[in-house]
């Protein structure tokens, strides 16, 4: 069962941005060109390319360069399992149409193919609130799925896609899930799930993770802290809430310390 459990925990790529990044420009302008940290453009771009600012985040902006950085080790799909993309972020704008401005890809530097989308949309024009939702992909029938829970601009969440495996074509699902406060799938309840709404096949491998800047009209704006990929939501580092347990053993020794304390300075 242990060697189960190791086979199936896998960490694909962390990523802060806080932490190894200089401010300035996260990737090159020239097509693949190798940025910070193997951060490549994902086609040529001479205008607004994506900047690390002082406080270590990726700042998205309304139009421009979009980038990618390849897993440590491609992900081959299999069914039954699931794959999760975690991200801390803090939405600075958006529009009421709306955009994504994160993505999974099959190859590192894919310029047609954008899977399992994070995107978000104002609540109303001018709105200091959004949306979230999850996308399958494009092609007919592709659109996103929006949560119904408005989320503040301005401030930072930690947002995981999570993506499930079906056996067939065109039938797997996603789910977002809002600052998880367990790593126990059981315990937590999605901020909004979405059915593969696109006519194009899932793919069989995952390989880089994207940012993306979209259109002027509808981009989604951003600040991004942090990404990982894995195979499960230990593998992109949320942390188990404390069993009842643990919780009176720590309670017990927090009580021998202020007898502890309290008889030291009697």
């Amino acid at each position: 069962m242990l060697a189960l459990a190791s086979s199936q925990a896998a960490n694909y790529i962390t990523v802060d941005f806080a932490d190894g990044y200089t401010p300035g420009i996260l990737a090159g302008y020239i097509n693949y060109e190798p940025g910070q940290n193997d951060w490549r453009p994902t086609q040529n771009a001479t205008a607004y390319p994506i900047q690390i600012n002082g406080n270590g985040q990726a700042v998205i902006g309304a139009t421009g360069q979009d980038i990618h950085k390849p897993f440590t080790t491609a992900f081959t799909k299999s069914d039954g399992t699931s794959i999760f993309l975690k991200t801390r972020f803090a939405l600075t704008g958006s529009s009421t149409t709306g955009d994504y401005f994160v993505h999974l890809s099959p190859a590192a530097g894919d310029t047609a193919n954008f899977f399992g989308r994070i995107g978000a949309k104002l609540t109303g024009t001018g709105a200091s609130t959004y949306l979230l939702g999850a996308q399958s992909t494009s092609g007919t029938g592709g659109l996103m799925t929006y949560g119904t829970t408005a989320l503040n601009l301005n401030t930072f969440y930690d947002v995981i896609l999570k993506w499930d495996f079906v056996a067939g074509n065109v039938n797997d699902t996603l789910s977002l899930f809002i600052d998880p406060t367990s790593n126990v799938l059981a315990n937590l309840t999605p901020y909004v799930s979405a059915n593969w709404l696109s006519t194009t096949a899932e793919p069989t491998r995952l390989a880089a993770v994207n940012l993306r800047q979209g259109s002027a009209e509808n981009a989604t704006r951003a600040l991004i802290s942090s990404l990982s990929v894995g195979s499960s939501l230990s593998d992109v580092g949320v942390v188990p809430e404390p069993s009842s347990g643990a919780l009176l053993v720590l309670g017990g020794m927090a009580l021998v310390a202020v007898r502890s304390l309290r008889k030291k300075n009697s």
